[in-house]
């Protein structure tokens, strides 16, 4: 255990190096900020998860950027997003987080067994194909730990511990939960070409038409983008009500109708509507901050960081 940690230490000295090739002393504070900022889109709601004023962040980053001699934020209608630049220096901050997280969970370990149940929620093909991938090769190592799966895209309250460690998509979290950015995702309208062709129209369906198509609708799935869409199909004709994306996937797969999808290039579908940014989700590992401090949370919640990266990467 003691060489996990010479090994990761000696990573993260190697990454504080590179920050520091231009003569420029690299404040962990100040990338703190940074990944806070990106995450969370508004000077408030970054000092709040970081316990300091908006101030404090606001003069971080310009003296970050001071330092670096170059713009890592704009400001948009949908709050500060990162330059090119500024995506450069996250991934190098997370990183170092990760090391850093990495060393106090080794530490951790030494001292306490990782042992115990583990509650895990996700949407459905993670949980049923990709979490059990992942949750085997865990116990390889950890194999005191007993793992609950539940497969669900509905909210759960896990502040009451409905789950120890949720994957959501979800446009925010509450700040009183530690919870991890996994990546942005945007949505759209889909159908078949089948579906369109029997129903008389071409692909290229405008958004007034769509209101005269078949839809696959949601229950129980709460957010802006699905309450978009049930307001743009309110007087449709629906095939099939589901609570689970890969449910409405394969429907209008299956030539049910339209239904709205995170966007993906590799669907067999027609897309006939992007919706506008301001309704794009995001991809979060969620935990309650109590838990975080037990072993055994503390190790899957490391692990899967790692994976969710490699997985996103995909």
């Amino acid at each position: 255990m003691h060489s996990l940690i010479a090994i990761k230490l000696a990573k993260m000295q190697s990454y504080t190096a590179q920050m520091q090739h231009q003569g420029n002393i690299m404040d962990w504070n100040d990338l703190k900020v940074v990944i806070a900022l990106a995450e969370k889109k508004t000077l408030k709601a970054a000092s709040e998860q970081l316990s300091v004023n908006a101030t404090t962040v606001w003069r971080r980053v310009q003296q970050l950027e001071s330092k670096l001699s170059t713009q890592l934020f704009i400001v948009s209608r949908q709050g500060y997003q990162l330059t090119e630049a500024g995506r450069t220096v996250l991934d190098s901050a997370k990183q170092m987080e990760s090391l850093a997280d990495g060393i106090l969970i080794n530490s951790a370990l030494q001292h306490e067994k990782v042992q115990g149940l583990i509650r895990i929620t996700a949407p459905s093909t993670m949980a049923t194909v990709t979490l059990p991938e992942w949750v085997s090769e865990f116990r390889r190592q950890f194999p005191d730990v007993e793992f609950e799966i539940l497969e669900s895209e509905q909210t759960l309250d896990i502040e009451h511990r409905d789950a120890d460690i949720a994957i959501r998509a979800s446009h925010t979290v509450p700040e009183n939960l530690i919870a991890r950015k996994i990546r942005e995702v945007t949505l759209s309208i889909y159908a078949s070409e089948h579906f369109l062709k029997t129903s008389g129209y071409s692909p290229t369906v405008q958004l007034s038409e769509i209101k005269d198509l078949r839809a696959i609708d949601y229950i129980h799935l709460d957010n802006p983008a699905v309450h978009w869409y049930q307001k743009q199909i309110k007087h449709n004709s629906k095939s099939i009500y589901c609570n689970a994306i890969t449910t409405a996937l394969n429907a209008a797969l299956n030539d049910q109708g339209i239904a709205l999808l995170p966007t993906d290039d590799s669907y067999d579908l027609v897309e006939l509507y992007r919706l506008d940014a301001k309704y794009n989700s995001s991809i979060w590992m969620i935990a309650n901050k109590d838990l975080r401090n037990t072993a055994r949370i503390k190790a899957f919640w490391d692990f899967l960081i790692t994976k969710m990266e490699s997985y996103k990467a995909r």
